[in-house]
């Protein structure tokens, strides 16, 4: 009885989904040789900016270590996700806020975490595109959100001043210059081309 030759192309594909790292959505898990696990993961935020000229931030909880930080609204891209389509879907989860179709990227940037809810040895790499948004003030809430964040525990929005972010003493912003650069983006307006930020 004859049989046919192996399918060298299948094995060859098997054998690379074994020995690599995964892909789940956009987050790609890897481990070094410590055998500690990270992930790189695409994010979207918008600096949602009130006709006032104050800016809608989120005040979240490290979830591996006490105290908190202020960060713009948005989340992670789902495998395949335009990123407008899935900056006006975390918009809308966290602030119930319809964004208009076009926002203006301004910011790229880059930065590491630790998700430290179901395992704190995992380390992110969020590779994130931060868009304009000009907007009338609202009274945001989360009540639309379905899942935690993957980045700590929500506790409130405030509208911030330019003045209030200047004057705001022992407080942890994300990126870390925000309220210079939310200054900077009030008087001189956004940048023509997107900025990558070094923080």
């Amino acid at each position: 009885m004859e049989t046919s030759p192996p399918n060298y192309a299948i094995l060859e594909i098997a054998v690379l989904l074994l020995t690599t790292s995964y892909i789940r959505g956009t987050e790609r898990t890897v481990k070094n040789k410590n055998e500690r696990s990270f992930q790189t993961r695409r994010a979207v935020r918008a600096l949602i900016l009130s006709d006032n000229d104050e800016v809608l931030l989120l005040r979240m909880e490290h979830p591996e270590r006490k105290g908190n930080f202020w960060l713009l609204p948005g989340g992670g891209v789902k495998f395949g996700e335009d990123p407008v389509v899935a900056l006006r879907r975390e918009v809308w989860e966290e602030t119930r806020m319809n964004l208009s179709p076009s926002p203006t990227l301004i910011w790229r940037r880059t930065h590491r975490f630790k998700r430290g809810f179901a395992d704190a040895t995992t380390a992110v790499d969020q590779h994130e595109q931060i868009f304009f948004v000009r907007s009338r003030r609202f009274e945001p809430t989360a009540d639309n959100n379905p899942d935690p964040s993957k980045v700590g525990l929500f506790h409130e929005f405030r509208w911030w001043t330019v003045a209030a972010l200047n004057e705001a003493k022992g407080e942890l912003f994300a990126p870390r210059s925000l309220p210079l650069l939310v200054q900077q983006l009030v008087v001189d307006g956004y940048p023509s081309t997107p900025v990558t930020l070094d923080d």
